[in-house]
């Protein structure tokens, strides 16, 4: 068993292309009842989807599980629209936000319902510790963790190398010291990248700064924010500073795609990004090496991932808990998170012999499973899109020096103040 499975069980004690949209499943014989499942996982990710329901849809003869591919920046639309008119699908694949969104009265029934009288119980002991607070609220559990994504450390170690580091950096300190090592402008390289762009990746890769500082998104009671806290402040002048002081970063408008394809070119020691770039990390024309993310007051990092939801309009509810239980399956479950690059959410899913093989094979996932027991969720608001978003404009506006780190926090979290009231 490897470092990471060892340490998971410790842990346990407390530009792609876009699949064609429906119908991908096959043809629906008229004697089964019909799944729909609507899921958002593009190019690669959505055909390993594909080829999990095709392998359900032939192993049994009660249901056909129809499969339909939403764009990701459009699912809450999709779904919340098809909740209002009565027409919702069976399944649903949720991030951590579309669950605090959705839950109860707005769309979704709890796992506890659906497992209701049924011979296999889905419960949270199932599940992996850290994953268990997205799904767990109000006592009740909302969603069934199928896979998790956390944010870690990728760098070069050829330029790593030639910098006479030998090893990743473990805190702050070393982060900023390693970045300036990195860069050289006679080249065009940088020591790292920093997303710099008004989205919802920005406010995420810096909420693990957040995090490790002491600071949090909220108070306890989720009724006003605190992100704009000395700690927030210190965490984003941290960021402040590698751009404009020690010029370590690049100020230009960097996603989370453009990040992976600057990287790709080799003129880059180190960015933060999640587990699914490993594949992609193959083809780099130089060493890619992974690590835990560099830690200040505490070890930290973000918990996304994906979920199946079970809307309460849905028609065939018993079928749709059948195709989890089939996707829980230890095989099933671990050909999903092999196949798109992700971590499983239980302990029976990491001790397959496929899985341990990808791990010995596929070296770099194994600092991503380790940091698996210190990933935080995004707080369970319904607003956390917008809170999101909210930050990442702050974020933008002290890295571009039209307000200081705390103005900029400041000035988010009065109008983040003002959702949370709503």
């Amino acid at each position: 068993m490897g470092l990471a499975i060892t340490v998971m069980l410790s842990a346990c004690g407390g530009g792609n292309k876009t699949p064609e949209g429906k119908g991908n499943s096959g043809n629906k014989p008229t004697d089964k009842k019909t799944v729909e499942f609507l899921y958002a996982l593009a190019g690669a990710n959505g055909e390993v989807v594909q080829s999990l329901v095709k392998k359900f849809n032939e192993s049994q003869d009660e249901y056909t599980v129809n499969a339909t591919f939403v764009p990701p920046d459009q699912r809450m639309e999709q779904i919340t629209t098809s909740i209002a008119a009565g027409s919702p699908p069976d399944l649903f694949t949720a991030g951590p936000p579309d669950i605090s969104v959705l839950r109860g009265t707005k769309g979704l029934m709890t796992i506890d319902e659906l497992s209701k009288d049924k011979e296999n119980q889905i419960d949270p002991s199932m599940f992996i510790e850290s994953v268990r607070p997205v799904v767990e609220m109000d006592g009740k559990m909302w969603g069934v963790p199928i896979s998790a994504g956390i944010a870690g450390l990728y760098y070069n170690e050829d330029l790593f190398k030639e910098a006479g580091l030998t090893r990743a950096p473990e805190t702050w300190e070393e982060l900023l010291d390693y970045a300036k090592k990195l860069t050289d402008p006679g080249k065009g390289q940088w020591g790292l990248l920093l997303p710099t762009k008004e989205v919802l990746f920005t406010n995420n890769i810096w909420s693990t700064f957040l995090w490790q500082n002491g600071g949090d998104y909220f108070t306890s009671d989720l009724k006003e924010a605190t992100f704009n806290s000395e700690q927030g402040a210190e965490a984003l002048q941290l960021w402040v500073d590698m751009i404009q002081k020690d010029k370590v970063a690049p100020l230009q408008q960097m996603d989370e795609n453009l990040i992976t394809q600057t990287f790709a070119t080799g003129k880059v020691g180190m960015f933060i990004g999640f587990p699914l770039w490993i594949t992609q990390s193959k083809d780099f024309p130089f060493v890619t090496k992974t690590a835990p993310l560099p830690k200040r007051e505490k070890e930290a990092t973000y918990l996304g991932g994906w979920y199946l939801t079970v809307p309460s309009g849905g028609k065939n509810r018993d079928g749709a808990y059948e195709f989890i239980q089939f996707l829980l399956q230890p095989e099933n479950s671990a050909a999903w998170n092999i196949g798109m690059g992700s971590l499983p959410t239980q302990l029976s899913t990491m001790e397959t012999k496929e899985y341990q093989d990808y791990i010995k094979n596929t070296p770099l996932v194994e600092p991503f499973a380790d940091s698996l027991m210190h990933a935080i969720a995004p707080p369970p608001t319904e607003n956390y899109a917008k809170v999101g978003t909210t930050i990442s404009k702050a974020i933008v506006k002290a890295m571009y020096q039209k307000l200081t780190p705390k103005e900029a926090l400041d000035e988010a979290a009065e109008e983040v103040n003002k959702l949370l009231q709503k």
